[in-house]
């Protein structure tokens, strides 16, 4: 099965090299980096878990339309959160991105998130190389 990187290697916030590809194509899946709340400067974005969840989400799409795919695409995504109390925002700031039935998910709480980043999200997507 072909595997086809899409997108740059990530950085850190330090400017080191990430050893990270934001998404990766095996077939006909697309597997997304976990996404954190980060503006364009490569830093956590402040705010409330609705505020990042919406940062998260537009990356998200970002990183979907570099892949050639939809939120409609996403099949199953994965969130982290540093807070349990965040869930029920996050859900509300998340539902709107999908239309119909939602992707399978999971989601746990994890202390192990860079400095007031509030969540990670990543996704795999089913999009077929030929229809």
């Amino acid at each position: 099965m072909p595997r086809t990187t899409i997108g740059p290697a990530g950085s850190l916030p330090d400017g080191s090299s990430n050893p990270i590809s934001p998404a990766v194509r095996a077939g006909d899946f697309v597997y997304v980096s976990g996404l954190m709340p980060k503006g364009p400067d490569g830093k956590i974005i402040d705010g409330d878990i609705s505020v990042q969840t919406t940062a998260v989400m537009k990356r998200l799409s970002d990183a979907l339309k570099s892949a050639g795919c939809e939120f409609s695409d996403v099949v199953k995504c994965m969130v982290w959160l540093t807070d349990a109390d965040d869930f029920k925002a996050f859900n509300t700031a998340y539902a709107p991105y999908f239309d119909g039935d939602p992707p399978a998910r999971s989601a746990v709480r994890s202390d192990l998130l860079l400095p007031g980043a509030r969540l990670e999200l990543e996704a795999i997507c089913y999009k077929p190389l030929t229809a």
